[in-house]
């Protein structure tokens, strides 16, 4: 095979290769897409679900292994602290960014139905 050719075949593999991963990347859009718009749908179900799975799960823990448990939550005590003040700190600015994006849209949806009532 000469170089030309080789050159030809490698791009063919990798053009292929690139197909392939789109289109496995879309497949995993869609499905993404859809268990997102069912959880919105069914948001109680799903947060009632996760809280007896965790509720169980702690309680079993609890029940078998307190010491080890106790210990454990001595440990990481700290860390889920800065953790959390980290975690309350970064909603709290998305937060404030959400409601600054609500207004901004607001007031342009408002001002485009005024403008575009007058003619």
């Amino acid at each position: 095979m000469h170089r030309p050719q080789l050159v030809e075949s490698a791009r063919g593999i990798m053009q292929s290769a690139v197909r392939g991963a789109s289109r496995a990347m879309n497949a995993v859009r869609r499905v993404i897409a859809a268990a997102d718009i069912w959880i919105q749908d069914h948001y109680w179900l799903v947060v009632i679900s996760v809280l007896l799975v965790l509720g169980t799960g702690t309680g079993l823990l609890l029940a078998w292994r307190w010491a080890e448990v106790t210990e454990f939550a001595r440990q990481i005590a700290p860390v889920l602290t800065t953790v959390s003040i980290i975690a309350s700190a970064l909603l709290s600015v998305l937060a404030w960014f959400r409601r600054r994006r609500h207004r901004r849209l607001a007031v342009q949806a408002a001002a485009n139905s005024v403008g575009g009532s007058g003619g």
